[in-house]
């Protein structure tokens, strides 16, 4: 691997190191990748999210074919590269299942992105894709389509995804969509539920 993949591996698996950390996804999901040209460096399957290193980060081409011998890719590497087809615009996926961002997508309440500036500034719309089961070639063109009008989505029933020019707007979309669903979570906890009546 050239030196300049060996950096992109690197922060790819120093991103899902972070993500791990933070609490935004579990040791055995979410994904993320990162597009340089026609090359796309992906996270493995079956790997420790939280103890990824940058030899585990793999390439494959916008076809699908995996550029490196062995390595085998996420089972959502369709998810990843159908968007990147309808999306040129972005370089970097981050997929995650963060829990209350989640706990969104296995409803039918909407996280409010108008109670905080930050929301409104850095997630815009969220959008939404149905209940598919993951892997299959059916989220991968539902997420597409989803993408093609939003930056930020939830796939129902399963997680959230953000897109980015790189990855750290990626992630911090994420992160963002994240708090968002904490704070509407607790709005709406506040607003349902008055103060006791005077003594």
């Amino acid at each position: 691997m050239a030196l300049n993949d060996f950096e992109t591996a690197r922060e790819v698996a120093r991103f899902m190191g972070r993500l791990y950390a933070r609490g935004l996804t579990t040791t055995s999901g979410g994904n993320i990748s990162l597009r340089c040209g026609d090359v796309v460096f992906m996270t493995p399957a079956g790997t420790d999210k939280g103890n990824l290193e940058t030899r585990d980060i793999g390439r494959l081409a916008l076809d699908g074919r995996i550029l490196d011998p062995g390595f085998r890719p996420t089972c959502e590497a369709g998810l990843h590269l159908a968007v990147y087809h309808v999306r040129p615009d972005i370089c970097a996926i981050v997929h995650a299942h963060p829990v209350t961002a989640s706990a969104f997508a296995a409803s039918t309440a909407e996280i409010s992105t108008t109670l905080l500036y930050e929301s409104a500034a850095v997630l815009g719309k969220i959008g939404r894709v149905p209940a598919i089961p993951f892997g299959t070639p059916e989220l991968a063109a539902a997420a597409a389509e989803t993408a093609k009008s939003f930056d930020v989505f939830l796939l129902n029933n399963h997680g959230a995804m953000a897109l980015g020019s790189s990855l750290l707007q990626a992630f911090d979309r994420l992160e963002v969509l994240e708090n968002a669903a904490k704070t509407t979570l607790i709005c709406e906890h506040l607003l349902k539920n008055p103060p006791l009546p005077p003594v």
